[in-house]
């Protein structure tokens, strides 16, 4: 399993958490604050699993995610991943998740699931990938 990165790159890779998700399609309002809380959160959850991508000491993009153990067998959830904007398109998100998914796979895991936009470029990015759409899923919130 790939380590966690540091407490210490908390805030490099909350800021560039907050310049994704700001950003075109998902321009949400996210403050450093609650970035940090959020993705701290997710690297102190056990069986967590995280790359990041630098580049002259600046975070780039990054994949999280956690095993999970299900009735028969364990599986894996990208929890979240993003790539600067001005880096997207690039290669940095391919090799990422390429690397991710080449770690969950050396430690037996052949499920991995995760969430995104319907019929946003990000579904079609991980649809080169191999993901689909759980055909018997939904996704349900409230209110």
């Amino acid at each position: 399993m790939s380590v966690p990165p540091p407490v210490a790159d908390l805030p490099a890779l909350a800021d560039a958490f907050r310049a994704t998700f700001g950003a075109a399609p998902w321009n949400e309002a996210w403050t450093d604050e609650l970035a940090r809380a959020a993705l701290g959160d997710l690297l102190a959850t056990p069986r967590s699993a995280a790359l990041v991508a630098w580049d002259g000491g600046v975070c780039v993009g990054a994949v999280l995610g956690r095993d999970q153990v299900r009735d028969t067998h364990l599986s894996h959830e990208v929890q979240e991943m993003f790539v600067r904007p001005e880096r997207q398109r690039g290669g940095v998100g391919g090799a990422l998740l390429d690397a991710h998914l080449n770690a969950v796979q050396a430690r037996g895991i052949t499920s991995v699931s995760l969430l995104t936009a319907r019929e946003s470029p990000a579904e079609a990015f991980y649809g080169r990938f191999g993901f689909r759409r759980a055909g018997r899923m939904v996704l349900l919130v409230r209110p």
